[in-house]
């Protein structure tokens, strides 16, 4: 299972615009290694379609909270995802992947 947001939750909320997001390797099947880098995007539609409202920098670290800054605040409602490239078992790094979404209201 690919990585997937925890918090903010499927239908949840954001308050103002920085959020600290929860992400975590789905079911725990990512060892350390083979996750290489990832980044939570924010967009205005499901699987990374729409437009990009914001996006964390590349992060090379196992999989962890991280905060996400420049979020509309507008009450309006937004997809977050992960985008990430995998480590293959002979080292060759594939991607990008898309995580499965969750739609969230951006609140003030």
């Amino acid at each position: 299972m690919p990585p997937i947001v925890l918090d903010p939750p499927n239908n949840g909320s954001t308050h103002t615009t920085s959020y600290y997001f929860i992400p975590v390797n789905g079911h725990g099947t990512h060892g350390p290694t083979s996750i290489d880098r990832w980044k939570v995007t924010v967009t205005t539609a499901q699987d990374g379609a729409g437009t990009l409202k914001t996006q964390t920098s590349w992060i090379t670290t196992p999989i962890t909270t991280c905060p996400v800054n420049n979020l509309p605040a507008d009450n309006k409602y937004y997809w977050s995802q992960i985008v990430y490239y995998k480590r293959t078992s002979t080292g060759q790094v594939v991607g990008p992947y898309t995580s499965i979404s969750n739609k969230f209201q951006s609140r003030p």
